[in-house]
């Protein structure tokens, strides 16, 4: 993507993102994220980080890194069961420890 990811700018020695554009991006992944997960066919993305939020350059945002997710409930089914995965730190810790 032509500005990179979000990580880069959080956490590089790079300008940072004028606050217009931070929401921007934020907010267009929170919107990435919730289609995902109210959408026609649902899908749990599991991998949620700055790193997989791509920003194009008029800072869209795009949800990268599929290679976790899984088809979420469907039809009246309201759970699904899957052992833990993605990234440490990024998910609740007793979350975690309760999943081992």
């Amino acid at each position: 993507m032509a500005r990179g990811s979000l990580e880069n700018h959080l956490f590089r020695r790079t300008l940072p993102l004028p606050w217009p554009c931070r929401m921007k991006v934020v907010l267009g992944a929170a919107k990435g994220l919730a289609f995902l997960h109210v959408g026609p066919k649902p899908v749990i993305y599991r991998d949620f980080k700055t790193s997989n939020i791509l920003i194009d350059a008029d800072y869209n945002s795009k949800l990268s890194d599929f290679g976790l997710a899984k088809a979420g409930p469907q039809g009246d089914k309201t759970h699904v069961s899957t052992r833990v995965l993605g990234t440490y730190g990024y998910a609740a810790p007793e979350y975690v420890m309760k999943a081992t």
